[in-house]
């Protein structure tokens, strides 16, 4: 399912002297096809963020459409993009997102029970995928930070999304478990899934089929 994006942008509304309008992310189109690992790079605060979380159906634009094949995303009455995220968009976000109480195996299950599924099975085998199946039991807090994050992916990938988001996916992990996280992402893609990541990592490149770089909300081909 290819994403289109028309001349989205976002601002904000904020106090204090002078204007009272932030343009977070200026006007672009930009699409995401089938099949394919994309990077956005750039400082923080650049509006890379903000981009992806329009794009994942997260974050209204201000102006603009985004586009699921023939869907319009905003368009959609509120449950009905909360079932259509659930059903066709994977998201890892930045930072720990576990759920401290369940288990992985739970962790990982959410996107289902939260719609009265269960497949225990398509879990494990996500976690034998990476490297994680005899931790299925235990709690996050006992997890490493590369253990967390190849959680957080295969709970993404947990309803075999279309689209997978990765926010920031290596921010606080060591050289080798991000290399373990592009790697897994660009594996992913290579199997038909459009993959969108956003970060800082200078070696997210090498993996990339497409790279663009945002900074003060000016997307960069």
């Amino acid at each position: 399912m290819n994403v289109r994006a028309d001349n989205i942008k976002k601002e904000f509304l904020r106090k204090g002297k002078g204007t009272n309008v932030f343009e977070a992310v200026k006007s672009c189109s930009f699409e995401l096809p089938n099949g394919s690992f994309t990077v956005i790079r750039g400082r923080s605060g650049g509006g890379k963020s903000t981009l992806l979380n329009m794009l994942a159906g997260i974050l209204t634009p201000t102006e603009g459409k985004v586009y699921y094949g023939d869907v319009d995303l905003y368009g959609l009455k509120d449950e009905e993009l909360s079932i259509f995220r659930n059903s066709h968009i994977g998201f890892v976000p930045q930072g720990k997102s576990a759920v401290s109480s369940l288990t992985v195996l739970e962790n990982i299950l959410l996107p289902e029970l939260l719609y009265g599924e269960r497949h225990e099975e398509e879990a494990r085998m996500l976690m034998e995928q990476f490297g994680i199946l005899e931790l299925q039991n235990v709690l996050p807090e006992e997890l490493s930070g590369g253990e967390l994050r190849r959680m957080a992916i295969a709970r993404a990938l947990i309803k075999k999304p279309q689209v997978l988001f990765a926010d920031e996916p290596t921010g606080d992990l060591d050289d080798e478990n991000t290399k373990v996280v592009f790697q897994t992402l660009k594996e992913i893609a290579k199997r038909g899934t459009a993959v969108l990541t956003v970060t800082h990592e200078e070696g997210a490149e090498q993996y990339a089929d497409r790279i663009f770089r945002m900074d003060a909300g000016v997307l960069n081909g």
